[in-house]
């Protein structure tokens, strides 16, 4: 089993895959794109998504759009500490918001989380092994 589509229900679809794309140099799956949804290749066989918001009534969860808080979040795995930083700041400059400095983990990862420009939260992470 595997995790085929990582989904961001997004205001903007097309400005927050961007964010993302130039963020984190993801490419993007230009022959899925339509006006609901943008998709991102990983690279791992899982696929950044975003669905704009009829896909609410789509998946029959109109009824769960407004709800507040933080449900989910993604991590990013990138190779070393040193591209953490150099994420942090990319990701900054395009419009996200430092939550948490880069900090060690009680898991011996270099990590930071940061607010998309929609206020999602994600996390960038480098595990010492």
């Amino acid at each position: 089993m595997r995790i085929s589509y990582a989904s961001i229900l997004a205001d903007d679809i097309v400005a927050l895959s961007g964010f993302y794309r130039d963020t984190l140099g993801l490419p993007e799956i230009v022959d899925d794109a339509t006006d609901i949804f943008r998709g991102l290749d990983t690279g791992s066989g899982t696929i950044l998504a975003f669905s704009a918001h009829a896909v609410y009534g789509l998946l029959n969860i109109d009824d769960r759009r407004n709800t507040s808080g933080t449900k989910q979040y993604i991590t990013f795995e990138l190779d070393s500490d040193a591209e953490i930083e150099r994420v942090t700041q990319l990701a900054v400059d395009n419009g996200a918001t430092l939550i948490k400095s880069p900090y060690m983990t009680i898991y011996n990862s270099y990590q930071v989380v940061l607010a998309d420009p929609e206020d999602n939260i994600f996390r960038l992470n480098h595990a010492h092994k």
